[in-house]
């Protein structure tokens, strides 16, 4: 039998996010696209590697503190929130509406 003050082996990734080295995997795609952008940058403006670095972790950097392992919490503040009018529409009976396009001759019986 084990003894009562052994302590058990559990899983250490528990309860962690998943990474891809430093990067937290819900940050590959982005960084991924922001090299991207930075290339596209260089290449429009024919710029040199060093100034394609410098912005590419510029924005690597920015994008990363304001998201990081949470991103949930920035781009939560951006969920559009639906927007409802109180409005009052006069009810009209279908069977009296019915009525009327049948004595118009619009609908035939």
């Amino acid at each position: 039998m084990s003894e009562p003050n052994s302590f058990r082996r559990i899983n250490q990734a528990l309860g962690k996010q998943p990474k891809i080295g430093p990067f937290p995997a819900g940050q590959v795609f982005p960084l991924a696209f922001i090299l991207f952008i930075s290339w596209s940058i260089k290449e429009i403006f024919h710029l040199s590697w060093i100034n394609t670095a410098l912005f590419g972790v510029w924005l690597m950097g920015t994008s990363w503190i304001l998201t990081g392992t949470r991103a949930w919490r920035f781009f939560s503040k951006f969920v559009v929130t639906p927007y409802f009018v109180r409005a009052a529409v006069r009810y009209e009976s279908v069977l009296a509406r019915q009525e009327q396009l049948v004595k118009g001759g619009r609908i035939k019986k």
